[in-house]
């Protein structure tokens, strides 16, 4: 008797996630009263595991967004087959598919986003959206030789950020390159203010290339603070004239670890941003190359000293310190190895 009553709750189960207005052009609107979240299904939370849904689905939902207010979005779920997918597309056209979600958060701007699930074998899921109003642009910041560096997830801040008469380029440094998620709070906007939003830095750091403005301002904004230490780089694009490939630096503690650039017949960058000394160990170039080293952007006043790959080699070991160190190389492949 127990186990058939136990049979019965599980397909009534299924049959209450399937039913729950899983179909096509779903439109959530935001509640009136501000913070109030909506769920899917409507008995789920964030307490309880998701639910499972029918096989071969496919549902989606616009939800929209009222110009001033941020939306925030959670998904709890997995799909088990290689054809099934979670999917959010954001009011600028990105893409984001994934097979699992653990409820890390989703940041969208108005006007709206549109979630997707599309499963052809058994999968869970569940939802909760929830809608606030934007963080107020209240601070501007000018981008000189020296570039900044910004811990860009510490706290919920919106700035404008600007270069005269030139085009912005950003770098970004998350604390965990295999999970950073976190980066997906941070959110960027072309010009000054909110109102044309482009991407974020989660799926800027995924194409693993910086990214260059359209124009000579951004405005960040950072809807939710985080406890990693997320760093983004931002340049004056002038600066980096010439320059054909820029590769990330992750410094770890008590670790030996390699930095790779291979710019061919352009010149090419080694960026590291941290608050760790590097030493320098090992480097292996063309000795008739040169790596020049500058704390900052490439310039004369941020540069440190020019080096042949065959002096380089025999002034090791040498350290270097500071928040931002490029090493430009002029041409061809170079592996540098440091200790910190």
């Amino acid at each position: 008797m127990l186990q058939k009553l136990f049979s019965c709750l599980v397909v009534a189960a299924a049959v209450s996630a399937a039913g729950s207005g899983c179909k096509i052009g779903n439109v959530i609107n935001k509640p009136v009263i501000d913070g109030t979240p909506v769920y899917w299904p409507p008995s789920w939370t964030e307490t309880q595991p998701a639910p499972q849904l029918d096989k071969e689905q496919s549902c989606s939902w616009i939800v929209t967004i009222p110009r001033g207010y941020y939306a925030k979005l959670i998904i709890s779920g997995k799909t088990t087959d290689k054809d099934s997918r979670f999917q959010t597309v954001d009011s600028a056209g990105n893409l984001i598919q994934t097979t699992q979600e653990n409820m890390d958060p989703y940041f969208f701007p108005a006007s709206k986003f549109t979630l997707a699930v599309s499963n052809e074998g058994s999968a869970t899921f569940a939802f909760k959206v929830v809608w606030f109003l934007l963080p107020y642009v209240g601070d501007d910041a000018g981008i000189g030789p020296s570039g900044l560096v910004v811990n860009v997830t510490s706290k919920v801040y919106a700035i404008d950020y600007h270069s005269t008469d030139d085009l912005l380029t950003l770098m970004t440094f998350p604390a965990d390159t295999k999970n950073y998620y976190s980066l997906r709070s941070a959110l960027v906007f072309a010009g000054e203010g909110l109102s044309n939003y482009i991407t974020n830095l989660y799926l800027l750091y995924q194409t693993k290339k910086p990214w260059i403005s359209s124009d000579d301002a951004i405005t960040i904004v950072n809807f939710e603070a985080a406890s990693s230490n997320d760093n983004l780089l931002i340049q004056s694009s002038k600066y980096l004239t010439g320059i054909g490939e820029m590769v990330e630096l992750h410094p770890q503690a008590n670790s030996i670890y390699n930095g790779t650039v291979n710019g061919g017949t352009l010149m090419s960058s080694l960026v590291a941003v941290t608050d760790l000394p590097m030493q320098m160990i090992d480097v292996q170039m063309k000795s008739d190359a040169t790596v020049t080293v500058y704390y900052g952007s490439p310039d004369s006043s941020t540069l440190n000293k020019t080096y042949t790959g065959a002096q380089l080699k025999n002034a090791l070991p040498l350290s270097f310190s500071g928040d931002v160190v490029q090493f430009v190389v002029s041409s061809g492949k170079a592996v540098f190895t440091f200790k910190s």
